[in-house]
């Protein structure tokens, strides 16, 4: 539905805010540093979620898998004193290493662009710890990759994914014809992107992840829940882009997913899951 500006904003002024209250670890900071530069849904509100649940420490070596434009890398470095790797398809090295120097963490944080699904240059049983946000249903689910992606983690560490996710699976009758509100093409110049073929269809459950990872033999889940503030999360972030004139489209794409959500299944929520590695 292609909803004039002053509509979006009235049915946005009736969706509540998250409450920050609940979120001390963002104390000071602007919705700005919660938003912008993020990928996915949640931004830093997931991320608080996300490391709650990791039993970090200063000087233990995290990596940070999927960091986008690094924003979860730096709140990772300031809140918790651990030494990340910064690792990203798209997003270029020189752009991290320059931003984390602005920012005064480049002793702490190294970048890294390269394809997860390949050779990793790094030891074997390297880090305490991985966090991934909002790319791990595009290439991790697989047994295989998790078996891939574990030999760089110590034993006792943990990996930590938070997401974008489903509230139930697709049925075999929605796979055959996906709902309209999840299969279509991204406008130009992304007209070739087929959203439900290369996002939907390899989104789960939290149950769904929870069972892939125990499954493993490498894994035992710790941590596995729907986040309970999802849909204030994401009607704060449509509201930040509708305000900043982010990505239009995705405003009015994200509106009709939660219209669409408060009647049928599945909708769109958040997620995390961590396990520890056996």
């Amino acid at each position: 539905m292609n909803r004039s500006a002053e509509e979006i904003q009235s049915i946005l002024s009736d969706f509540p805010a998250p409450e920050r209250s609940q979120y001390p670890e963002l104390q000071g900071y602007s919705r700005d540093e919660i938003y912008k530069d993020f990928c996915g849904g949640g931004g830093l509100y997931l991320a608080v979620r996300m490391a709650r649940t990791l039993r970090l420490r200063p000087g233990d070596r995290v990596l940070d898998l999927g960091c986008g434009k690094g924003s979860s890398s730096i709140f990772l470095a300031k809140h918790y004193g651990v030494n990340v790797v910064a690792l990203d398809l798209w997003t270029s090295a020189d752009y991290l290493e320059q931003r984390f120097s602005a920012e005064g963490f480049l002793d702490r944080i190294t970048p890294v662009q390269m394809d997860v699904i390949g050779y990793l240059p790094f030891a074997i049983h390297y880090f305490d710890a991985i966090f991934c946000m909002n790319s791990f249903s595009f290439y991790g689910g697989s047994l295989k990759f998790i078996g891939h992606l574990l030999k760089y983690l110590k034993p006792g560490g943990q990996l930590c994914i938070g997401s974008e996710a489903l509230t139930s699976e697709f049925t075999a009758e929605q796979i055959a014809n996906p709902p309209p509100i999840y299969a279509f093409n991204l406008p130009a110049p992304n007209e070739h992107v087929n959203v439900f073929e290369d996002d939907f269809r390899k989104q789960h459950t939290p149950g769904w992840w929870r069972d892939l990872f125990q499954s493993s033999g490498l894994l035992q889940v710790e941590h596995c829940q729907e986040l309970e503030d999802a849909d204030l999360i994401y009607a704060e972030l449509v509201r930040y882009e509708h305000e900043h004139n982010i990505d239009p489209f995705d405003v009015q794409i994200c509106l009709d997913q939660i219209e669409w959500g408060r009647a049928h299944e599945p909708r769109k929520t958040l997620f995390v899951v961590t396990a520890q590695k056996t």
